[in-house]
């Protein structure tokens, strides 16, 4: 579902977004894009390297939502950490662009759900141990894979809706077309009828 897309001139290709850390490469002048599909109020947290000497980096980085509108931007840095909740369900893009006149190897950390959560405050707030930490994040794990699959369920069930409809119209159209041969059938055969009687052919 996670996808990480390069684009050269808007040319895309994919590869995998959900890891822990992504490296590759960005040309001079080229913009890579990493983008995702995300619910309405799933949290992202991620960070971005460039590996270079030196301070003088020109990447810019900007995060766009499924409608288009900014959730995240950073000109001219090397590197940045950043965080959101997404405010609407889809599509939600990452893109880097090299303004520099060398290519640059860029390192990429994304999370989201619960590898986004940190859970550090709660554990000094309540002082737990370590183990009672991760059951916290196991139950925090159960409840976004539950709440995925009702989302899958409710994505099924208005894939079945459409399908059902689709195939309702089809049949209407079927029977309406076999309708009309049949009507043209039935009158070419009076109108020859009729013409060959008027003829005195038959």
């Amino acid at each position: 579902m996670i996808t990480l897309v390069i684009q050269l001139l808007r040319k895309v290709s994919p590869l995998v977004f959900q890891a822990s850390c992504v490296r590759f490469e960005v040309a001079s002048t080229e913009e890579r894009c990493i983008f995702d599909v995300l619910r309405k109020d799933q949290l992202v947290t991620g960070e971005f390297e460039v590996h270079a000497d030196g301070d003088d980096v020109n990447m810019d980085i900007h995060v766009t939502g499924p409608l288009g509108e900014e959730v995240f931007s950073k000109q001219n840095s090397k590197m940045a950490k950043f965080g959101f909740t997404a405010e609407a369900a889809g599509e939600h893009v990452l893109c880097l662009r090299n303004n520099d006149m060398i290519t640059r190897e860029v390192q990429v950390k994304l999370r989201s759900g619960v590898e986004a959560k940190d859970l550090t405050e709660v554990v000094q707030r309540h002082h737990l141990k370590p183990l009672s930490a991760e059951v916290i994040r196991i139950q925090e794990t159960i409840r976004d894979v539950r709440h995925e699959l009702t989302a899958l369920k409710q994505r099924e069930a208005e894939m079945r809706d459409m399908n059902e409809s689709i195939n309702t119209r089809v049949s209407l159209f079927s029977f309406f077309s076999i309708a009309v041969v049949g009507s043209l059938g039935a009158w070419q055969i009076m109108y020859l009828k009729s013409y060959f009687q008027r003829k005195k052919l038959i």
